[in-house]
């Protein structure tokens, strides 16, 4: 999964994405460097155990690619986005929009003034314009070539829906149509997460920056951060991490409030491969057919699928972890092309090529 994370100068979109990876890219360097790219392995008690149990050579944890776009601060314009960040977004599966929700004298807003829902409402027109440019030309180009096809009339639609100031993930759209615009990757489509940004002194307070109400009303996940702290805390040992974090009355760590939220967004699952080779956590959409989350693993094994020998890993975990032991219980099923995979399968794909 590839996430962008935008926002305008000196919300502390880096500081977050340091604190969710424990990396140290360097924040404040606002506009003065390309994107900083950062990954970190979606935590799995499920792989750890059968890890455990297996001893393989190697363990793969599933990943989330962060792209943190340097914001516009070009000839003084007040934009989260230029033309170089907008290309860069084109390839990311979800967007997390890091709103400024705290004080800081010494850092000023490009805006001069920290407002939260307007900084929300200004990035989505941003986002929306993007797109609006891009129909546009295409329903110039098609009426041109005298194309007043399904492809021109969706475009229209699309068109006259970010005219009336909402996105395109707002839009009621087929599955169909879905896929017909696939191509042009718009930006207003894509999932969007809000992060609040928000001081120590606004720990505790109900909804300070209004981000709660603007998120609900909107239909957008919200995840909400102490940016700074959280930094600081992803720097200490990992045993002395939840103690500083129950002190401050931070509760559970964001790295995990934060890819729980973005799997739920998203809508995705794992499920899971073992045995001494590799114990290995695959991300699939809910709903995905047995023969494509095949493919996620090798387009060989898509290509000559027979079965997926599958079991739940709660029925595994029952059976001390042996396969050979599950299949005694009745535990083991043989599923088909068209099942659908279930979080937490653990999947042994038979095929012949």
């Amino acid at each position: 999964m590839k996430v962008g994370i935008i926002g305008y100068a000196r919300s502390g979109k880096t500081t977050i994405v340091n604190a969710l990876t424990g990396g140290h890219a360097a924040v404040g360097a606002f506009g003065s460097r390309d994107a900083n790219v950062a990954v970190i392995k979606v935590p799995d008690d499920r792989v750890e155990r059968l890890a455990e149990i297996y001893k393989p050579r190697k363990i793969v944890h599933a990943e989330i690619e962060f792209v943190d776009i340097a914001p516009n601060e070009a000839g003084g314009e007040q934009k989260a986005l230029d033309n170089n960040a907008l290309t860069l977004l084109k390839n990311v599966d979800a967007l997390v929009h890091v709103v400024r929700a705290f004080e800081n004298e010494t850092v000023v807003h490009p805006r001069g003034s920290v407002d939260s829902t307007r900084d929300c409402r200004n990035l989505e027109e941003e986002l929306q314009l993007s797109d609006l440019i891009i129909i546009e030309r295409k329903i110039e180009r098609l009426a041109k070539e005298g194309r007043h096809d399904k492809e021109y009339d969706l475009l229209q639609r699309c068109a006259k829906h970010i005219e009336s100031g909402d996105s395109l993930r707002a839009l009621d759209l087929s599955p169909q149509e879905l896929k017909a615009l696939q191509g042009y990757t718009f930006l207003s489509i894509k999932p969007l997460m809000l992060v609040g940004n928000y001081d120590e002194s606004r720990i505790g307070q109900d909804d300070p920056a209004g981000l709660r109400a603007y998120a609900a009303h909107n239909g957008f996940t919200l995840v909400e951060f102490c940016g700074a702290i959280e930094m600081e805390i992803s720097e200490l040992p990992e045993a002395e991490r939840q103690a500083f974090r129950d002190d401050l009355g931070l509760g559970e760590e964001s790295r995990t409030r934060f890819i729980h939220a973005a799997y739920d967004m998203l809508g995705l699952i794992s499920f899971l491969t073992t045995g001494e080779p590799e114990v290995h956590a695959w991300t699939i959409h809910k709903g995905t057919k047995a023969l494509d989350a095949a493919g996620v693993i090798h387009s060989d094994i898509q290509r000559g699928f027979i079965r997926a020998e599958t079991v739940a890993y709660a029925d595994l975990m029952a059976c001390d972890g042996s396969m050979h032991k599950a299949k005694e219980h009745g535990k083991v099923r043989l599923e088909g092309k068209d099942y659908i995979v279930q979080d937490g399968d653990v999947i042994l794909f038979r095929f012949n090529v």
